[in-house]
């Protein structure tokens, strides 16, 4: 077939060099997963374009074949597919994109995405794919756009729509409360289906043609006379054995029969029907491609809401346990050359760690030994299942669609023509317990208690508990120096439990609740102190900041923990691999964990053991950012140490209203404030309204002397989670639960003191990087405690006179404001707000380095986790007045550079040229004998990257710096590249403002600093 078309089409976006295109046996010479290729080689693209050995772009060349059947099929298969969000469909005459996550069932096609063709080279050129530019742009007028939800409808979500409905139409409430009957029609249905889309061939007497089409249209047929299909499922438990056919007998109603026939057939349900107002896809869906975790994700779709809300079930997303398996059953078969692992899933849920495990050791068995042998092959691979997958869970539904999974991932691998009689392996109540994890009396304990499980997997529950078995396991085990009698977070106690079922040999990897890492309360601490000392953490995968896109419904900080047992006395000197994930368009629109280079941290477990803000300092700082917590924390006295609370300062949190427990007649005629009156800086006194007789019946109303004279007003919650909110008032008012105050009658110049320390940026940048929840959990928020933790430091007299004075002179623009009646804000003086930063850096003796890592910290890391934010932090302006001005920032990154290295280098004059392109900066640090007359110089004049590496190292290349199968080697990725040249060194970053910030010079100098050392040592290199 003539592909030249194809081959000037990549030509004109520069992507000839780049995609992939199948080989004879209609692979990509790719690292791409065996299931990917399996599906690929059913849908047939002419070129694939892969990132991250991912198939992003598939090309489709129609331009000699104008077979509208086919170009259908292609549509209705890659939407299935799942994997690709944008396909190419190259024609004689035009050329046609679609957004591949959407298929639009009137019109019987994917949604076109319209470009010209200027607009196509521009968008889909090679470095706007490169660069993100492209996505970016797919995921703002695509996804988040206009179509909003309706444009959103991806494959997974279409089927467990679908499934829900059919759920709900046919579930009895009464008779059948868990809808047990409903699930197993379902289940059963789904596979028949799977089985014709397979080409599996299944009864004449039941399901007749020659084609799929026909085929479908005949089991669509077959709903409808139920008391036939249920002769189906009987022959197919005979035939298959398993439970999916058996136990539950199902009973349809004709009215239920017809209109199920037609939800396959895929007609609309008419008006008055059993189905009418739902949109089915079962005539699109082909099950022979949809992703086989999409197939195990329907658990999420089968369990009550009610229910799943009581048990906190969260559906773990396949590229999440995809992640997991990579490092703990992968590497498990690789370095042990075998194909058997032994697995336990707590939780188990759909089973998805069993099932995707499964896959891996199939897949790993059948490079070791093959599967010609047809027979030996399917009768190993079941006893691969039956002698190596193990779980528990509550809820006997979630087991059933587990082995329902573990069924589909066996006959996945074998050929249709081989399945004819296949009996699948008993599971339940064998290898698949119903009961209460902590049930240490039920059978599950004696059967799995002998198996040397190589790893325990899952994704426990994320809630606290107070159930019998739960409370009387932590307790008969002592876990916490208190008998507990209350709710208590159940993931703490999984990760503890597990020990009951390792060996020295076994490695737990588990998603929890990353809160149990930060909260402070007695009994985590606690917690924490016993699972740090008790185990050996081989790797902390934090992903908070990346809550929202991680598990959308949940929207609930989690991390994975990785551990082994320790010998008791070493787990201290552990390093663990810490690394985090933040919000990035990898990730929002492809599901790929990308992790960025300084998002990989070693750091021994003792620091996590003695430090309580370690997990914090890991998670958005660097190890500057832990020597100047531990400089500043290394002041004896805290703000708390300093007030008295009885009679000079006062502290305190504000009236709580329900429930009413008493009257407190002593605030009748105060001032009440609302939370949201609480300004930035200062609040006015004509604020809030006065309190009357009918409002003093409240939960606590807190004691007098808190609400009288001059005050401090401190917010719980940040503002638009960025800001806290420190505010001066001189009313005095009374205020409400969530805001904490700090009064005093008698000295006013403490007072001043105090707001000066909680109104600094160090103040800020210390809570940031200390507070349990600031960037972590759902509804952040800062405790008084944590507020009066910030340390006060030593000064003189005169210090605190500047400081009382600076003060002063920032809140007079205030009075004077609110004295007089004005429009708009008042003005906020930023030069002395400066003065009183650079007053407060000097009494905690912060260096000129460590004013910049704070600075990072405020101006990029507190939006690290904010997606509607990551402007802030990738976007260069050019506005010399704001801080992000592109020429000023590179110019402060040069400055470091070069002062720095002319320490080192003291008989040579340093030139940094600067070239600042479209898709990456590169700077190039000169040495040279000779004088230079500008040590920083913009080179504007060449604008042809190539040319520039070139320029730069003589092996540079942009197929180098832009490896699209290697994240280690790619520029956007991994965020940087250095080298050295005989008389020079260079650094390349992407075009982003935060990795050009004069915080990451400092970084990126101890790097190469560490290089020099090398070499100077190394002189042979």
């Amino acid at each position: 077939m003539n592909k030249k078309p194809l081959f000037n089409f990549l030509s004109q976006l520069g992507l000839l060099d780049t995609v992939l295109f199948p080989q004879k046996e209609g692979d990509y010479a790719a690292n791409l997963h065996s299931d990917v290729q399996n599906k690929l080689k059913l849908i047939q693209p002419d070129a694939i374009y892969i990132f991250n050995n991912r198939p992003f772009i598939l090309f489709f060349d129609l331009s000699s074949d104008n077979n509208k059947e086919r170009e259908n099929d292609i549509h209705k298969k890659v939407w299935s597919f799942d994997n690709s969000p944008i396909i190419f469909v190259i024609k004689e005459l035009d050329i046609k994109i679609y957004n591949a996550f959407n298929y639009i069932k009137k019109n019987k096609a994917l949604e076109e995405i319209s470009l010209t063709k200027d607009e196509i080279k521009e968008k889909f050129s090679f470095w706007s794919l490169q660069s993100n530019c492209v996505w970016e742009w797919f995921q703002k007028e695509y996804l988040d756009n206009k179509h909003k939800r309706e444009s959103k409808k991806r494959v997974n979500e279409r089927l467990f729509q679908n499934i829900r409905d059919v759920r709900s139409a046919l579930i009895d409430k009464d008779r059948d409360p868990e809808g047990s009957v409903p699930n197993s029609l379902i289940l059963r249905l789904i596979f028949i289906r799977y089985l014709i889309d397979r080409g599996i061939k299944i009864d004449d007497e039941f399901i007749i043609g020659e084609d799929l089409h026909t085929k479908r249209l005949s089991f669509s047929k077959l709903i409808k006379d139920y008391k036939k299909l249920h002769l189906l499922f009987v022959k197919l438990n005979n035939r298959f054995n398993g439970v999916l056919f058996k136990d539950i007998e199902v009973d349809l109603s004709p009215e239920q029969a017809e209109a199920l026939s037609h939800v396959f057939s895929g007609e609309y349900p008419e008006k008055g029907t059993l189905f009418y107002g739902s949109d089915f896809y079962f005539d699109i869906f082909d099950f022979s491609i949809i992703p086989v975790e999409v197939i195990s994700g329907i658990y999420e779709s089968l369990i009550d809401p009610a229910t799943r809300n009581l048990q906190s079930a969260v559906y773990t997303p396949s590229f999440l346990v995809e992640y997991i398996l990579n490092e703990t059953v992968d590497n498990h078969l690789n370095n042990n050359n075998v194909s058997e692992c032994k697995i336990l899933e707590v939780a188990v849920g759909s089973g998805i760690f069993l099932v995707q495990s499964l896959r891996k050791m199939i897949e790993k068995e059948i490079e070791l030994n093959g599967n010609t042998n047809k027979e030996s092959f399917s009768e190993r691979i079941r006893s691969i299942a039956k002698n190596n997958l193990y779980g528990v869970d509550i809820n006997k539904e979630a087991l059933k669609v587990a082995c329902f999974s573990i069924y589909i991932a066996l006959l996945d691998y074998q050929e249709p023509k081989d399945i004819n009689l296949y009996r699948f392996p008993n599971l339940l109540n064998e290898n698949l317990f119903e009961a209460d994890f902590f049930h240490v009396e039920h059978q599950y304990n004696e059967i799995i208690g002998r198996i040397n499980f190589d790893y325990i997997l899952g994704n426990p529950p994320w809630k606290k508990d107070d159930s019998n078995h739960h409370l009387e396991w932590i307790n008969n085990h002592k876990i916490y120096s208190k008998k507990i009698k209350g709710k208590i977070e159940i993931a703490q106690s999984f990760l503890l439990r597990v020990k009951d079922f390792m060996t020295s040999n076994t490695e737990v990897a588990l998603i929890v609740t990353s809160t149990i890492f930060y909260n402070v309360s007695k009994t985590t601490q606690e917690f924490k102190y016993n699972f740090l000392t008790s185990f050996y953490i081989r790797k902390f995968f934090d992903l908070s900041p990346v809550r929202r896109l991680i598990f959308e419904e949940k929207n609930s900080p989690a991390s994975i923990v990785y551990y082994k047992l320790s010998d008791g006395t070493n787990a201290p000197n552990n390093i663990i691999n810490h690394q985090s994930i933040k919000p990035n368009i990898f990730l929002k629109l492809f599901k790929m964990l990308v992790v960025e280079k300084y998002d990989k941290k070693a750091i021994e477990q003792k620091y996590f053991i003695e430090n309580d803000w370690m997990f914090k300092v890991a998670l958005y700082g660097n190890t500057l950012d832990y020597h100047i917590l531990k400089k500043i924390t290394n002041y004896p006295q805290t703000l708390n140490d300093i007030i008295d609370n009885k009679d000079i300062l006062i502290k305190g949190s504000g009236i709580k209203e329900k429930p009413v427990l008493d009257s407190f007649p002593f605030l009748i005629g105060a001032t009440l404030l609302e939370n949201e009156e609480v300004s930035q800086y200062f609040t006015d006194r004509n604020k809030g309204n006065i309190i009357t007789e009918e409002d003093i019946y409240l939960q606590s109303g807190r004691r007098k002397v808190l609400f009288e004279g001059n005050q401090i007003l401190l917010k719980a919650q940040t503002e638009n989670e960025s800001d806290i909110v420190i505010s001066y008032t001189e009313a005095p008012f009374v205020f409400k639960h969530d805001i904490f105050g700090i009064s005093t009658t008698k000295d006013i110049n403490k007072l001043f003191e105090i707001y000066a320390l909680l109104i600094s940026n160090l103040h800020t940048y210390y809570q940031y990087l200390s507070n349990c929840s600031w960037g972590i959990a759902t509804r952040p928020a800062i405790r008084l405690e944590e507020y009066l933790s910030f340390p006060y430091p030593t000064s003189t007299q005169e210090d605190k006179s500047k400081l009382i004075n600076l003060i002063h002179r920032f809140l007079e623009p205030y009075f004077v404001f609110y004295k007089e009646f004005k429009f708009g804000e008042p003005y906020k003086d930023k030069t002395i707000l400066t003065e009183i930063n650079e007053t407060i850096y000097h009494l905690f003796k912060i260096e000129e380095y460590e004013k910049d890592i704070i600075d990072y910290a405020l101006e990029v890391s507190r939006y690290q986790f904010q997606e509607n934010k990551q402007d802030l932090i990738t976007k260069f302006t050019n506005n010399k007045n704001d801080y992000r001005d592109r020429e000023t920032v590179l110019n402060q990154y040069a400055s470091i550079f070069i002062k720095e290295l002319s320490n080192i280098y003291e008989d040579e004059y340093i030139q940094a040229q600067v070239y600042s392109l479209e898709h990456f900066i590169a700077i190039n640090f000169i040495f040279s004998s000779d004088k230079v007359d500008k040590k920083i110089v913009f080179v504007d004049k060449v604008s042809d990257e190539s040319l520039i590496l070139q320029k730069l190292a003589n092996n540079l290349s942009i197929s180098q710096i832009t490896d699209t199968s290697d994240p280690m080697k790619n520029l956007f990725i991994q965020k940087d590249i250095k080298g050295f040249e005989d008389n020079s060194l260079y650094i390349i970053k992407p075009n982003e403002y935060k990795c050009w910030h004069r915080a990451m010079a400092w970084y990126d100098l101890i790097e190469f600093k560490e290089l020099i050392e090398h070499e100077e040592l190394n002189p042979q290199n």
